[in-house]
């Protein structure tokens, strides 16, 4: 990583990290869940809705012997397993698409968040974000668009302690409503 200097606060928290796939894949996850009406898709109890409507229809096909909807019944009965595996997917391709920024460097403090990698000095100000969300292994900055749709995931193992991330909380939670 090329070292630039940066200016730091004493109330900012610094996070250092290399993205991977289980955070992405968890950033991704939430964000698909909360895109509004189409959101509702990505969700759990949905696809498990899907899945035995399926297996009824499959059946329901077999005993009748109608093979319209046997295919029908094979179709939903898969179409959730592939839906659960599209936040990997597109966790792979962008872990992928940022791997030459190497270890980020990302500083975040009242006047907005720092990214600072080998390839990228960035600097956005919060209203540049609508809302947060947090799952065990990030932070989700989501854009301020309807859906939020644009996001920057906060590693938290980048933080040198858990009282960073009690910080960086602390300082989302003023910052920004949580989604």
């Amino acid at each position: 990583m090329v070292e630039r200097t940066v200016e730091q606060h004493e109330t900012d928290v610094v996070l250092e990290y290399e993205y991977r796939q289980e955070e992405m894949t968890d950033a991704l996850r939430v964000m698909l869940r909360r895109q509004g009406r189409a959101g509702i898709l990505h969700r759990p109890v949905v696809l498990v809705g899907f899945a035995l409507f399926g297996v009824a229809l499959l059946v329901g096909g077999v005993r009748g012997d109608d093979a319209t909807l046997v295919s029908f019944g094979v179709m939903l009965a898969l179409w959730p397993v592939l839906m659960s595996r599209v936040p990997q997917k597109m966790a792979r391709r962008l872990i992928g698409a940022n791997q030459h920024h190497g270890v980020m460097r990302v500083t975040v403090g009242e006047q907005g968040v720092r990214t600072v990698s080998a390839h990228v000095d960035a600097r956005m100000g919060w209203a540049n974000y609508g809302t947060y969300a947090e799952t065990d292994r990030c932070f989700l900055l989501r854009s301020p668009d309807r859906g939020g749709t644009c996001a920057v995931v906060l590693v938290k193992r980048g933080a040198r302690s858990p009282e960073d991330v009690d910080r960086l909380r602390a300082l989302l939670d003023r910052q920004l409503p949580r989604a």
